[in-house]
C-alpha cells in the first residue's frame, strides 16, 4: 500500500513538471525579448539635407519577426515600417530626435513584445579623413602644391614629433624632418617650394627655433636657421605662417625690442633670410600701454596687408590668461599700429584663428562654456560680436586648428573624432587617435 502512496506521488509530480513545461509565459522576457541597442547609418554621422539610410541595431536572440515603425521629429522620412529607412534630416548641422519602435510576437507562447526608444541624432556636416593613427597629429597646414603637411608625436612621453606631408586622404605619409627632437608648427609656401618650422635639435635646447628645409625635406645638418633661439634674443618664438602668396613669413618673437618674455608679430622674408625682420607693432613699447602683453599665433589676411592674433597677459606662465583676437595692420615697413591696440573679438574663448584668402571670413575654435570639447565656428571677418558665428563642425568630438585651404572652399583641422562616432554619440570599436580632416560644405555667417 505504501509503495502504490509513492507511485502515484510521483506520477503527480511529473504531472506537475509536465504542466510547468507548457506554460505560456515562462523564459520569454528577460534575455530573450528583442532589444534596441542602436542606430546606424550609411553616413555616420548623418549627413544633412540628403538622404541617410537609418538601420535599427536589434538584439533579437530568438529570431522573433519584427514590425518596425519610425517617426522624426524633423525632416522627412521617406520610409516608416522596415529595420532601415531613409531620412532626409534638415539642412542643418545639430541634434534631431528620431524615435524606432518595434513589435515582436512569440508564436509559440503567444506573446508579443513592445519596444520603444528615442534617440537624439547628430546630424553633421559631411568629412574627409585624412590620416589614420592612434598617434598624435597636430599643426596641419593646407595643401601647397598638392600636399598637405602636419607634425606627429613619434614619442608620447617625451614630445618628440616630426614634420610629414601627404598627398591623398588615408595615402602613405612621407617624412619631412629628421633628426630633430621636435618639430612643429609647419607652415609652406604656397609653391611648395619652402617647408617653414619650429624645432628644437635637442631635449636640452632652452628654446626652439624657426627653420625651413626644402619640399623634400631634410635633417639638422642641411635645415636653414631663419629665426635663431638665444636667451638674449627671441627667447619665445612660435607661430610661423607663410603669406597667401609669396615668401615672407609671419610670426612672435620676444626680441629685446618688442619687450622680453612678452612676443609681438614681426614679418620675415624666407627666401631672403639676410633682410632684417619687420616689427609688425611699434618697437617702443617699453614706454607704452602694451609693455605687459603678448601676441601670439599670427594669420595672414589673403592680401597680406593684414594680421589676426591671439593676445595673452602672463604668457608662458601658469596663471597665463588670454584678452582675445586682435587684427594689425601688416602693410608697410613697420606698417602703422599706433597704440593702445583694440581688441578685434574681447571674449577669451575663441583661439588658432585663421583668415579666409578673400578676407570675408575668420575661423576658429572655441571651447563652449562647461565644455571640455572645442568646436570650429566660422564669422564674418568684420563683425565682432559671437553671436553671428556659425557652427562648422558639430558632434561629440574635439575639434581644432582651422586652417582654410587655399581656395577658401575647404576647412582642415585636427579631431580625435571616429570614421563613424554613431548617430547618437555612440562610438565604435576604433581606438581614436587625433587626426586630420577636413571639411568642405559648411555655413557662411
Amino acid at each position: 500500500m505504501n509503495g502504490q502512496r509513492g507511485l502515484w506521488a510521483g506520477i503527480f509530480v511529473l504531472a506537475i513538471l509536465a504542466g510547468c513545461s507548457k506554460d505560456k509565459t515562462l523564459n520569454v522576457e528577460g534575455a530573450y525579448s528583442p532589444v534596441i541597442l542602436n542606430l546606424s547609418t550609411d553616413f555616420e554621422p548623418p549627413v544633412r539635407g540628403i538622404s541617410n539610410a537609418l538601420t535599427a541595431v536589434v538584439q533579437n536572440p530568438r529570431n522573433y519577426a519584427i514590425t518596425y515603425h519610425w517617426r522624426a521629429a524633423s525632416g522627412v522620412l521617406a520610409d516608416s515600417t522596415t529595420q532601415t529607412v531613409h531620412w532626409t534630416p534638415p539642412d542643418s548641422i545639430g541634434q534631431y530626435a528620431v524615435t524606432v519602435s518595434l513589435q515582436a510576437h512569440d508564436d509559440l507562447n503567444n506573446v508579443d513584445f513592445f519596444k520603444t526608444r528615442t534617440f537624439q541624432v547628430y546630424v553633421d556636416n559631411e568629412f574627409t579623413r585624412w590620416t589614420r593613427s592612434i598617434e598624435t597629429q597636430f599643426d596641419v597646414v593646407p595643401p601647397a602644391n598638392g600636399r598637405i603637411y602636419f607634425s606627429e608625436i613619434r614619442n608620447a612621453n617625451t614630445g618628440e614629433s616630426d614634420v610629414w606631408a601627404l598627398d591623398t586622404p588615408l595615402g602613405a605619409p612621407t617624412q619631412i624632418t629628421h633628426g630633430f627632437w621636435n618639430a612643429t608648427q609647419p607652415t609652406v609656401q604656397s609653391d611648395g617650394s619652402r617647408v617653414v618650422f619650429l624645432g628644437k635639435v635637442r631635449s636640452s635646447d632652452l628654446g626652439a627655433s624657426i627653420w625651413q628645409v626644402p619640399p623634400t625635406g631634410g635633417d639638422t645638418t642641411t635645415a636653414a636657421v631663419l629665426v635663431a633661439f638665444s636667451n638674449n634674443s627671441n627667447h619665445f618664438v612660435g607661430g610661423p605662417r607663410f603669406e597667401l602668396a609669396g615668401s615672407r613669413i609671419a610670426y612672435a618673437s620676444d626680441t629685446p625690442n618688442a619687450n622680453f618674455f612678452r612676443p609681438k608679430g614681426w614679418i620675415r622674408d624666407a627666401g631672403n633670410p639676410a633682410v632684417a625682420p619687420i616689427p609688425v607693432m611699434p618697437t617702443t613699447l617699453s614706454g607704452g600701454s602694451e609693455v605687459s602683453n603678448a601676441y601670439w599665433n599670427p594669420s595672414w589676411r589673403g592680401g597680406a596687408d593684414s594680421l589676426v592674433m591671439e593676445s595673452y597677459t602672463a604668457f608662458g606662465q601658469n596663471n597665463a590668461r588670454s584678452r582675445g583676437l586682435y587684427k594689425f595692420s601688416a602693410a608697410g615697413n613697420p606698417p602703422t599700429n599706433p597704440e593702445p591696440f583694440q581688441p578685434w573679438i574681447s571674449d577669451l574663448l575663441p583661439l588658432e584663428p585663421d583668415w579666409s584668402p578673400d578676407g570675408q571670413h575668420i575661423v576658429f575654435s572655441m571651447r563652449s562654456v562647461g565644455h571640455t570639447d572645442r568646436d570650429i565656428w566660422i564669422i564674418n571677418a568684420g563683425a565682432s560680436d559671437l553671436a553671428s558665428a556659425k557652427l562648422v563642425c558639430s558632434g561629440p568630438a574635439d575639434e581644432f586648428h582651422p586652417r582654410f585651404s587655399s581656395d577658401g572652399t575647404t576647412i582642415y583641422f585636427i579631431s580625435n573624432r571616429v570614421d563613424a562616432y554613431g548617430t547618437n554619440g555612440f562610438y565604435d570599436t576604433e581606438r581614436r587617435g587625433i587626426n586630420v580632416w577636413s571639411v568642405s560644405r559648411f555655413d557662411l555667417p
